[in-house]
């Protein structure tokens, strides 16, 4: 879910973007370790996995705060404050629970009874923390282009720059099995087109998807 919302934005100069999609592989990095799977091998790496998401989370945090603090007082200014502080909120949340754990796994090793319970609370706090970055990305977004500045008229540089990333291209001819082709040589005439229309259907835009 938290990668479909961020992966449709071009990274290229917005790093709010960029810290999004480095914590969305943090993310998947955690939810693997649940399932025995991924690069994360013991408790500890979890904490330190968690203790990585959240210092993204602030920094995403403050260059979002740079976005509210240009864009005039409207709803979506509230509502990205909003977000906000759901994310210091999140961030300090992981950085409490994570040195707890880290000082039990020092004093005690490492033990599966802990793990799990360490596994569950910070990954539970990251999922949070990511929910609450998804809809600061979507806020974030309409404060940048959809209102004007405060400082509207003068010379400024924007905070990050917001594109749709292109669409993944699709082969023109789809590759087809043997057994298939052989099946639409005895059904030649009823090979069915695809609308212009539907196919353009395909493409959202930013506005689209808020």
């Amino acid at each position: 879910m938290f990668d479909k919302e961020v992966a449709k934005w071009d990274d290229t100069g917005n790093d709010i973007i960029v810290l999004a999609k480095q914590m969305c592989m943090i993310m998947m990095e955690m939810t693997d370790f649940t399932r025995g799977r991924g690069s994360l091998k013991n408790t500890m790496d979890l904490i330190n996995a968690a203790k990585k998401i959240s210092e993204a989370g602030t920094k995403l945090d403050k260059l979002a705060k740079q976005i509210a603090e240009q864009c005039v007082e409207s709803i979506t200014k509230n509502d990205l404050l909003a977000c906000l502080k759901r994310i210091a909120l999140y961030c300090h949340q992981i950085n409490i629970t994570s040195k707890v754990k880290a000082d039990v796994q020092n004093i005690s090793g490492e033990m599966v009874s802990s793990g799990l319970d360490s596994a569950t609370s910070l990954i539970q706090a990251a999922k949070n923390l990511m929910n609450a970055v998804v809809s600061t990305v979507k806020y974030s977004f309409v404060a940048s282009t959809r209102y004007p500045t405060k400082n509207a008229g003068k010379a400024q540089s924007s905070i990050v720059v917001w594109r749709m990333r292109a669409p993944d291209k699709k082969p023109l001819v789809r590759r087809e099995k043997p057994e298939e082709s052989k099946a639409k040589v005895r059904r030649g005439s009823q090979k069915k087109t695809v609308a212009p229309i539907r196919a353009l259907s395909e493409f959202q835009s930013p506005a689209d998807s808020l």
